[in-house]
């Protein structure tokens, strides 16, 4: 009769705990989807500040006619590209993986591609001293097809980083 009893109250007792751990998951599963929601809305808006500084073209007909890269000068953009960078370094940790993450990883990897090309031909109107080089630049003739194309790639690049964050936004609105 005391077996009986004991199983019992061990029986009650496990059951209730279980069942306590299920509705604890429950809300932990909750608060972290919660939680994620809010961290790709906060990436998606620190996005938002770099496709605010830059033009996307529609096509090559309209960049022809623009021939303007950004609303920003380059180390304006740099400086924010490197503070959205370290934003989004810190909520893409914290972000499951998927499909997402992948688009909000996608468009700040475009917008570095096309800080990298911009800078490549860059010319400061103020030029410092401590900037100048010695260093000989070649100009052949692929050397100056490769700059003339450089723009264009900037555009390509800014156009790619607004499609992946317009990806990104309908996933998050879904």
């Amino acid at each position: 009769m005391n077996r009986l009893i004991l199983a019992t109250s061990i029986a009650i007792f496990v059951l209730s705990a279980v069942a306590h751990g299920q509705s604890v998951a429950r809300v932990n599963a909750s608060t972290n989807a919660a939680s994620a929601s809010d961290d790709a809305a906060r990436a998606i808006d620190s996005l938002k500040r770099l496709q605010q500084d830059v033009i996307v073209y529609r096509s090559l007909g309209e960049f022809e006619e623009g021939r303007k890269l950004a609303r920003v000068p380059l180390r304006t953009f740099e400086a924010e590209l490197t503070e959205v960078t370290g934003e989004l370094e810190n909520i893409l940790v914290r972000m499951p993986s998927g499909k997402l993450k992948i688009q909000i990883t996608n468009s700040l990897a475009c917008y570095r591609d096309g800080a990298f090309w911009w800078r490549k031909i860059d010319q400061p109107r103020v030029i410092s001293v401590a900037e100048l080089s010695f260093a000989e630049r070649e100009s052949t003739p692929s050397n100056q097809a490769l700059l003339s194309s450089i723009p264009y790639t900037v555009a390509i690049n800014w156009r790619l980083a607004s499609r992946y964050l317009n990806q990104a936004e309908r996933a998050l609105s879904k």
